[in-house]
This record gives structure tokens, C-alpha cells and sequence, in this order.
């Protein structure tokens, strides 16, 4: 023991300084014999490690050690032993330190060497990565996060530096903009707009952003694809910037809406095709009313003027004016898809060369004609006249577009449409189709002309060589088929011909017409007296139908609506038919009338009548009619004929 003075005085003060700077120090720092004994431990390895220095002081350091940190510092510490040679010491490494409560966590080990007394001694200074391992792998995990959300993402990213130079592109990119993905590495992005407006608009929305985080502006911009079709894109950007507010570029997020807006424009046309069809239906209802009347009454006059033939003509002349009249309400009924359709089940391959030396005649000789029809082509159910009319329609419209001559191709094929066939359109369901489709090498059309294409009463041939066009070609057809479940689209360019293809259900029912088709006049049948009841609203064809059915040999009492004729008949059951319209004021249409009738007076038949079939009479439960269908406007010998073989058939159950 020394027992000098300066040994009683205690330690020095340089003595107190260091084992202040020691215990004061953030960083936990060991003295290890050589034995791997611990001498000191500063305050930070105790807290490090969740000892206290009395438990640390005097036992090996391999106790803070993980498995194989311990194993390595026991084999390097037998080795220094053994041969002085001290490869434990260096600038440091990453160790796994383990803490009293057995939690491991990672640790930075730096070894130093020192010798007092000739007995050699080593330093050990740790610092404990926890937090920044922990920090680093949260870093790691959004980075991890991001890369898979930007190659995954379906819509185009772009990151660009400051100067608007191209840094990234996601695989997105590559397929919407057709690059490859380092075509465009350190590129302007200007090459990616439609105009150079744009671009600048893109580079000063977001240059213009001012506030210390992340802004984002959507717009609608043009782009181009490396092929160089324009297309629409909804655009997001963001401002990349440090926590200092410096720019480090920016991140766009590119989304094409191409097919948005086409099905929205898809969706305005066939609103508008269907305002149109509504208003063209209607105003052909009323008209059906109005020839009625007239066709009606001169057919009356024509039957009393007896063998004054001048006159005769005028009232012939009269009467084949108003039933052109009747066929061009026919043709807007049939855009507005309100006619009466008669079905048939047929083949289309046999009804387009059935109509081939129709349509060669019809187009001339300078149109080479060919066809292209499928040889297990599906049936469809369709009214024959309807296609008929449309093949020569579209026959005739090719014709118009090759005044120099060329060629017409008429197809037919099956197609399956599935839910994502027909996921761009409204106007299709999924499901089986027969495609009728007419191809030309015409003039073609412009957008502007395709887009109204269908609408009726727009044409292109007013200043054609005929001078004329009804504008109703078209749009017949694009009711036609609307009617039978189907689609109608055209395909043009100016220059590059035109197909117009036609999709028809295959094998499909429509509900069957029981209207009577126009007949030659013959001998009518005789009424015999036998009563009808006229329900009628409107008065004009009310008189009229009670003048035919007089004419005929019909006693004839009338009623302004269903609740009229039914206190008519509660009070005289005793009519043999109801004929009445089917669209009525009063709450009551003819399709309640009928099932009045048929509940409260079973004996009297009823004849419904109407101008368009929009009012389809529903069946019952046997599946038969609830009453059969007259459509307006219809001849004198039309009415005798359906009212004598109603009533007849009255008489024969009775």
C-alpha cells in the first residue's frame, strides 16, 4: 500500500477529470483485461445494457455478447493468448450486443489497445443502433412500399428533375406511351405533349405551387404517344421538394381517359338517339291518328261515288298520298323503335343471296359485289322486311360513296361478347350476336358526319346528284335493330371506305305481332247488326270508326274512354265486341278495359287498336293475348276483316 502524502491526499485532479469524462460520455465504454475481464464500465454501457457496474465489474465481456459475436471474441481472445496477436482490435465493427433481460439489439464495437504496468488492457466504445436500425428498416419498408406501388401502378408515373428533364418511368409508361423503358432517360418531357401549350401549362402549375409540403393540381392535357396518335390524359403532379423548400423535380401521375371518353361520348349519343327516337315516335303516334282519319274517310267517299270516275281519281290520288304518309310514320316508328316488328327465325346467309341479283341491279355495274358469309352462321330472329330494307339501304348509301365505282363486301359472322367485350358500350349486353356487316370503298365520313350518322332526317346527299335524301335510311335501320335486342356501329375515315356492321341476338324472341297487314280490297264482310262499342279519345277517329263500322252492318254505340264504356256496358251488356284504342285519359288505358271486360262481361270480345307498338298487349297466364291488335292507320278492309273473325269466333265457343 503506498503511504506516501500524495497517496493520502486522494486522487489527482486530472484523475477525477477523466473518470468524469468517462461516466459522462453518450457512448458506453468497457475496460477488458486481458483475460476478458471487465474492469470499468462507464454509465452508458450500464444503461446500454441494463446492468449496474458492480454487476458488470470482474466478469468476462463475453456475457453482453450474442451467440456468435461470443464464440468469435472467445476464439480471438484464446488466440491473443496464445500468440500476442490481437485481431479483436480495429476501427470497428457491427456487433449483436445482448442485454440483461436477454434482448438482443445491434451495437457499434470499437477496440483500442493500452498497457499500464506491463499488463495489457482493452477498450471497448459501443454505441447502440437501435434506433437507427430501426429507422433504416422503416426506411427500407417504404421504400420496398413504393417501388412495388410505382411498377404495379396501371397508369403511367413520370419523375423529372428541376429543368423538366425525364429521370423514371414505371412500366406503366411504357405500355400507355409505347417507349421503351430508358428511351427517354434525361429527355425533355416536352416530347410528350400534344402542344407545346400544354407543356408549359404542366411545367408552371406545379413551378407555381407555394407552400412548404407537397401540393397536387390535377388537369386535363393532351399527350402523345411515340407513335404519334394524340391522346387525352387526367394528370397529377407533385412537387418534389427538400424540407428547405429546394426543388428536386416532380412526380406525374398520367391516367388515360381515352376510353372514358368515348364510352361518355357513347352514352351523350345514345341519349340524345333516344330524345330523338321519343320525339320521332310520338310525333308519328299523332300523325298515325291524323292519316287514320283521313284514309278512313276517304276510303268512305270512295265507296259512294260510285262510277264518276274523274272524282274517283282525285279521292285514289288522295287516299295513296295519305298511305305514303302512313309508310313514312312506319319508318319513323321504327327509329324510334315503336313499331310493330313481324318476326321470323331465319338465316342471314340465305337472305343476303336471295337479295344479291336485287342489290347488283340496284348498285350497277361498276361496284364489284362479293360476300364473305360465315358456314355455321347462327340463326336469328329478326322481321325479314326490316333486314331486307336495310340491305338495300346501306347497298344504296355505298353507292353514293363510289361514284367512280369499287367495292362492296357483305359479311356475316358469330361473335361471343363477354361482360369485358362489352364493357366500352352501354348499347350491348354480353351474349351471343350474328354480325351483318356491309363494308365499302367509298369516300368515307368525317367524325362530325359518323357522330349524327344515325340521327333522322340528317343527310349528306341534299347536294348530291339526285338533290335528295329523306335522312331516314340510317336511322331506320338504327331503330330496326336497337328494336330486335341489337347494335348498330359504323366504322369510317375520309378516304378509307365505310362498315357498318349490324349485331343481331342470336335465336332470340320478340313478342309476336297480331296486327293484320295490309290487304287488297274484296268483298267485305256484312256486320248482320251484330254491336260493337267504339272507345276512342280522340273525336276525329272515334266519328270515323263508328262510320266505317255502320258501313259495314255493325250497330255502333261509342265511348270517350274505359270508365265510359264501362258504364255502358253495366248498363247494355249486350255487344258482341269492344273495340278500343289502347292510350286513354281517365286512369284507364284499353289494356284495363280488356281485363275488365274479360272479368265482368266474359261473353263480348274485345279488338284493341293502337298507333305504335310501344304498348305491346302483355299475355296471359295460357300465354295467349290478352285481346288481338289493330295498328293504326288501317284500311277498311283491315277492320271488317278482324271484327268479323273475332266475333266469328264469339259464336263458334257460344
Amino acid at each position: 500500500m503506498n503511504d506516501t502524502p500524495e497517496a493520502r491526499v486522494g486522487p489527482s485532479i486530472e484523475a477525477l477529470i477523466l473518470d468524469a469524462l468517462l461516466q459522462s460520455a453518450a457512448a458506453g465504454i468497457l475496460s477488458i483485461g486481458s483475460g476478458g475481464s471487465l474492469h470499468t464500465v462507464n454509465a452508458a454501457a450500464c444503461k446500454m445494457f441494463g446492468y449496474t457496474a458492480d454487476e458488470l465489474v470482474g466478469k468476462n465481456v463475453s456475457m453482453l455478447m450474442a451467440g456468435n459475436d461470443r464464440r468469435r471474441h472467445d476464439h480471438y481472445m484464446e488466440r491473443y493468448l496464445e500468440t500476442g496477436e490481437s485481431r479483436i482490435v480495429g476501427i470497428g465493427r457491427e456487433v449483436i450486443g445482448r442485454r440483461k433481460d436477454g434482448q438482443l439489439f445491434p451495437l457499434h464495437l470499437s477496440i483500442g489497445e493500452f498497457t499500464v504496468a506491463g499488463e495489457t488492457f482493452f477498450t471497448g466504445v459501443l454505441i447502440d443502433l437501435s434506433k437507427q436500425k430501426a429507422a433504416e428498416e422503416r426506411l427500407a419498408h417504404q421504400e420496398a412500399l413504393f417501388r412495388a406501388v410505382y411498377e404495379c401502378l396501371p397508369d403511367p408515373v413520370v419523375i423529372t428533375d428541376p429543368v423538366h428533364r425525364i429521370r423514371k418511368v414505371n412500366p406503366a409508361f411504357t405500355r400507355v406511351f409505347g417507349y421503351g423503358g430508358n428511351d427517354l432517360d434525361g429527355q425533355p418531357t416536352e416530347g410528350l405533349f400534344a402542344r407545346q401549350e400544354d407543356w408549359e401549362t404542366a411545367c408552371k402549375t406545379v413551378a407555381g405551387q407555394n407552400t412548404s409540403i407537397h401540393e397536387i393540381s390535377a388537369r386535363v392535357l393532351d399527350f402523345r404517344r411515340a407513335s404519334g396518335e394524340v391522346f387525352p390524359g387526367s394528370v397529377v403532379s407533385m412537387a418534389i421538394e427538400t424540407a428547405d423548400k429546394r426543388s428536386l423535380g416532380q412526380l406525374d401521375l398520367i391516367r388515360d381517359i381515352s376510353a372514358e371518353r368515348r364510352q361518355e361520348a357513347q352514352l351523350m349519343q345514345a341519349q340524345r338517339m333516344e330524345a330523338i327516337g321519343q320525339l320521332a315516335g310520338g310525333i308519328a303516334h299523332d300523325f298515325n291518328n291524323i292519316l287514320t282519319v283521313v284514309i278512313g274517310n276517304v276510303e268512305l267517299l270512295e265507296m259512294r261515288l260510285g262510277e264518276n270516275e274523274a272524282t274517283l281519281a282525285l279521292a285514289r290520288e288522295a287516299r295513296e298520298a295519305a298511305e305514303m304518309g302512313a309508310r313514312l310514320t312506319d319508318r319513323l316508328l321504327t327509329f324510334g323503335r315503336r313499331q310493330m316488328l313481324e318476326t321470323q327465325r331465319i338465316n342471314l346467309n340465305v337472305f343476303v343471296l336471295g337479295l344479291m341479283d336485287i342489290l347488283r341491279r340496284t348498285i350497277g355495274e361498276d361496284i364489284d359485289v362479293s360476300t364473305s358469309l360465315s358456314t355455321d352462321l347462327d340463326l336469328t330472329e329478326v322481321d325479314p322486311g326490316e333486314v331486307e330494307n336495310a340491305l338495300l339501304n346501306l347497298a344504296i348509301n355505298a353507292r353514293d360513296a363510289m361514284p367512280r365505282g369499287g367495292r362492296l363486301v357483305i359479311e356475316t359472322r358469330n361473335v361471343d361478347l363477354d361482360a369485358a367485350a362489352v364493357a366500352g358500350t352501354s348499347e350491348l349486353s354480353p351474349g351471343r350476336y350474328v354480325v351483318l356487316s356491309v363494308s365499302d370503298t367509298g369516300h368515307g365520313m368525317t367524325a362530325d358526319v359518323k357522330a349524327r350518322a344515325f340521327e333522322p332526317f340528317f343527310t349528306t346527299k341534299r347536294g348530291g346528284p339526285s338533290g335528295k335524301g329523306t335522312g331516314l335510311g340510317l336511322a331506320t335501320i338504327y331503330g330496326f335493330v336497337k328494336q330486335s335486342g341489337g347494335h348498330a356501329t359504323i366504322a369510317s375515315a375520309p378516304n378509307e371506305g365505310t362498315t357498318v356492321e349490324l349485331f343481331l341476338p342470336a335465336v332470340r324472341r320478340f313478342a309476336a305481332d297480331t296486327g293484320a297487314g295490309t290487304q287488297a280490297h274484296a268483298a267485305l264482310p256484312d256486320g248482320g247488326g251484330r254491336r260493337v262499342l267504339v272507345v276512342e279519345d280522340n273525336d276525329s277517329v272515334r266519328r270515323l270508326t263508328c262510320r266505317r263500322l255502320t258501313e259495314l252492318g255493325y250497330g255502333v254505340a261509342e265511348a270517350a274512354n274505359a270508365v265510359a264504356a264501362l258504364e255502358l256496358l253495366a248498363k247494355d251488356s249486350r255487344f258482341d265486341l269492344v273495340f278500343s284504342d289502347v292510350v286513354m285519359p281517365g286512369g284507364l288505358s284499353g289494356l284495363d278495359l280488356a281485363r275488365e271486360v274479360a272479368h265482368h262481361f266474359p261473353r263480348v270480345k274485345v279488338l284493341l287498336t293502337t298507333g305504335y307498338a310501344e304498348e305491346m298487349v302483355p299475355s296471359t297466364e295460357s300465354g295467349a293475348p290478352i285481346a288481338p291488335v289493330l295498328r293504326k292507320p288501317y284500311g277498311q278492309g283491315e277492320l271488317a276483316r278482324a271484327v268479323a273473325e273475332i266475333i266469328a269466333d264469339q259464336q263458334m265457343l257460344t
